[in-house]
């Protein structure tokens, strides 16, 4: 009985030890194109940011109150459509050709009005120095709203996905 105490309080010292070595990660500093050095606080992170209101939800409606989602939208698309930006098909991360953007835009259960929720892919950086925070997107999915036989909302179906230029 002592030998087994003593062999596992010997393990849990040198294992106590052996983490006390474990680095953390380093902060990594950015420069993004200015004097300031900015710490990468997020390197990818995805959000989802509902863009139309599902349901007359007042804070809903004060949150996008200086949006203007139909040139987002409508910008995002006339980019797809000039060749400018690629779309990609969400799940399978595949080019989508502009005759499945036409198809999808023909379908009866999309339709560019009920976009109501993007996903972005973006870096988060820091300036502690300066208090200043930004945000650099990667890339964009829309999604449209789909609805139950009630004609009530039951979710969001991704339309397509776009990578932005990162580096100029």
């Amino acid at each position: 009985m002592y030998q087994s105490n003593s062999l596992l309080m010997a393990l849990v010292i040198i294992l106590t030890l052996a983490s006390c070595n474990i680095k953390q990660n380093e902060p990594v500093l950015v420069n993004l194109g200015e004097e300031n050095n900015y710490l990468a606080i997020a390197d990818t992170i995805i959000t989802d940011v509902v863009i139309q209101n599902p349901d007359e939800n007042e804070w809903t409606d004060y949150t996008l109150r200086n949006l203007n989602k139909e040139a987002l939208v409508n910008e995002i698309f006339s980019s797809v459509y000039d060749g400018k930006l690629t779309p990609y098909e969400f799940f399978k991360n595949e080019p989508l050709t502009i005759e499945d953007v036409k198809n999808l835009e023909d379908d009866p259960e999309f339709d560019r009005d009920q976009i109501g929720k993007v996903q972005f892919e973006e870096a988060w950086y820091y300036d502690a120095e300066n208090h200043k925070m930004v945000k650099k997107v990667h890339s964009i999915m829309l999604a449209y709203e789909i609805y139950n036989p009630l004609g009530e909302i039951k979710g969001y179906k991704p339309a397509f996905k776009v990578y932005f230029k990162t580096e100029d």
